[in-house]
């Protein structure tokens, strides 16, 4: 089975975005959640598609939401929920797969935008490292439960900024990034969870540095390998 890779953040220039990042939306279409979301992915292909262009297999990206500061970093604004359905819109426009994806929230009143060839780098270590195996659909309550059942060691990191990145082993019929929220729900143990919230309402939204990042393996079928490493973030 491949072992997961970490990769590095992108080397490359980050190019500010005109507008607010827009967070996932359910709504129904035409919604103003779904506008924004839709301008928020038009504006991000436009400032990006020639470096993509121009840049090598394999792709890294990396997105810095700038937040006003009346804005709390440790609650909402969940970077995942930035990343999907982004990413997975970008490679349709633009055909290419991202094997690395990044994101970070800070008080700024502008966001930006970064692409360049990724590159492995070491593993990053942490608080807590685990690693994972999964074999259910990623929409299943299952999933989440195998997850949690391999991580019962772990206990809440103390409150603050968590940097998180998860290096995923998929099969090559696997959409990784239907795995990014399930994942990410089935860390109460790490995260910590508000009181009274469910088992799934894990604090993600105190995620301030979040790596996500893929390897295939042809010969997985089913199964996923997950590595998690997880830690308090840096002081801004």
């Amino acid at each position: 089975m491949t072992v997961p890779v970490f990769n590095a953040q992108p080397e490359t220039v980050d190019e500010p975005l005109s507008g607010q990042p827009a967070l996932a939306s359910w709504d129904r279409s035409g919604s103003p959640g779904q506008v924004r979301l839709a301008a928020f992915i038009t504006g991000v292909h436009r400032v990006i598609a020639q470096r993509v262009s121009a840049t090598p297999d394999p792709l890294a990206l990396k997105l810095d939401v700038g937040l006003p500061d009346s804005v709390s970093l440790l609650s909402y604004h969940d970077l995942d929920n930035y990343l999907f359905p982004l990413v997975p819109r970008l490679t349709a426009s633009t055909g290419r797969q991202f094997v690395s994806v990044w994101a970070t929230k800070r008080h700024a009143p502008t966001s930006s935008i970064a692409v360049g060839q990724g590159r492995v780098a070491s593993d990053p270590g942490g608080t807590y490292s685990f690693e994972v195996n999964t074999t259910a659909a990623a929409e299943s309550t299952a999933f989440k439960e195998q997850i949690r059942d391999q991580i019962t060691t772990a206990h809440p990191l103390p409150d603050g900024g968590v940097t998180l990145q998860l290096a995923f082993v998929v099969g090559p019929r696997r959409a990784w990034p239907n795995l990014w929220k399930a994942t990410i729900d089935s860390l109460g143990s790490l995260l910590g969870r508000d009181a009274g919230a469910g088992q799934w309402k894990a604090r993600d939204g105190r995620i301030t540095d979040l790596g996500l990042h893929s390897a295939v393996d042809r010969h997985a079928g089913n199964r996923v390998v997950i590595a998690i490493r997880a830690s308090m973030a840096r002081h801004r």
